[in-house]
């Protein structure tokens, strides 16, 4: 959904500022796996295109699994209005093509976008710096098994910016989470960028909302 949120307000120069309802995507979505999470490919994307996402105030969110409800023919306009996803895709073109140059052209042209990562216990204590995590065993399998774009992840977060920590050196991406403000840098966090840290760089999602 953020991913939409976003793009909406860079096409409408900031004037539309709906926030989407992640409810109705879980309780109505064939597309979603419900609680158990979703593919922003399939949500942001293919759902969005298919069927519309709607406001979160005309359907709030819960945190657990309900029965789909349709808007009733009283319902507001604003309840009855869907917002459609013009098209698309996975950064590269497809599945694998993925890569930090392509994504940070997306950024610039585009907007942010939406990505999926591996969590790993020690990321839930983050609190600033440029995350890393020790993925060389990863890396050295997927090398000595050649092109694999299959990777494991399990969280999915929005991409808005990129950046190089002036002591360091180290190249980053700024990503937004949604484990509210009080999690991270205001619900924010700096991951290693170039290295595709915990498959970070492997299945980036853009798409084009209609104002």
């Amino acid at each position: 959904m953020a991913l939409l949120e976003a793009r909406l307000r860079i096409a409408t120069n900031n004037s539309e500022r709906t926030v989407f309802s992640t409810q109705e995507v879980v309780d109505c979505s064939r597309y979603s796996q419900g609680c158990d999470g979703g593919f922003p490919y399939l949500i942001g994307g293919k759902y969005a295109q298919d069927y519309g996402v709607i406001d979160d105030a005309c359907y709030p969110y819960t945190a657990t699994a309900q029965q789909c409800k349709s808007p009733s023919s009283h319902a507001s306009t604003q309840c009855r209005k869907r917002t459609y996803a013009a098209k698309y895709n996975y950064v590269g073109g497809y599945y694998g093509g993925c890569n930090e140059e392509l994504m940070r052209l997306e950024l610039v042209t585009g907007g942010p976008i939406a990505v999926g990562f591996e969590v790993y216990p020690d990321f839930m204590s983050y609190s600033g710096g440029v995350y890393s995590h020790d993925a060389a065993a990863h890396r050295h399998t997927m090398a000595r098994l050649g092109f694999n774009p299959f990777e494991l992840t399990n969280h999915a977060v929005l991409i808005v910016g990129y950046g190089v920590d002036r002591q360091s050196g180290q190249k980053y991406w700024i990503v937004k989470n949604s484990w509210s403000e009080n999690w991270g840098l205001k619900g924010y966090f700096l991951i290693r960028r170039g290295t595709d840290e915990c498959g970070i760089e492997s299945l980036a999602v853009a798409a084009k909302p209609i104002p």
